[in-house]
């Protein structure tokens, strides 16, 4: 009887390793969090680039208001300028120069009829029945 005993050479490696149930379960699990992680990472990542859009858009509308600002600055000496300042803003006249204001009246507040469409509407059929019940009660006046 020859036995079929071979020696284990220093570089072999083990191929009954990844056969082992433990280490599938192990290399499944690891695969499956790493892609959990990714996902996360891409939803944050969304998240900080929207806020980086909303930042340079904000960026944006300063550098315009600066510019404005920078535009006023120059023609701060424009008497034009001034006097048209003076009297959108400030409500300055000039001397010998009248004014006049015209004070319109307060619209009176109109019933607000509800125009929605929606069939079911609870408020809408509220209402209808009120209106209804109003009505058959007249009669009884």
């Amino acid at each position: 009887m020859v036995s079929k005993f071979r020696k284990k050479q220093k570089g072999e490696i083990n191929h009954n390793f990844f056969a082992s149930f433990f280490v599938r379960i192990f290399l499944l699990a690891i695969i499956i969090f790493l892609i959990f992680a990714d996902i996360k990472i891409y939803g944050e990542k969304k998240k900080f680039d929207l806020q980086v859009d909303n930042l340079e858009k904000k960026v944006q509308s300063i550098k315009e208001e600066n510019n404005k600002l920078k535009e006023g600055i120059a023609k701060i000496d424009d008497k034009d300028y001034i006097e048209k300042i003076a009297r959108e803003e400030l409500d300055l006249q000039m001397q010998d120069e009248k004014v006049v204001s015209f004070i319109m009246p307060e619209s009176q507040k109109k019933e607000e009829i509800n125009t929605d469409n929606n069939f079911w509407n609870f408020k809408n059929w509220l209402g209808w029945i009120s209106n209804s019940w109003r009505w058959m009660t007249s009669f009884n006046k």
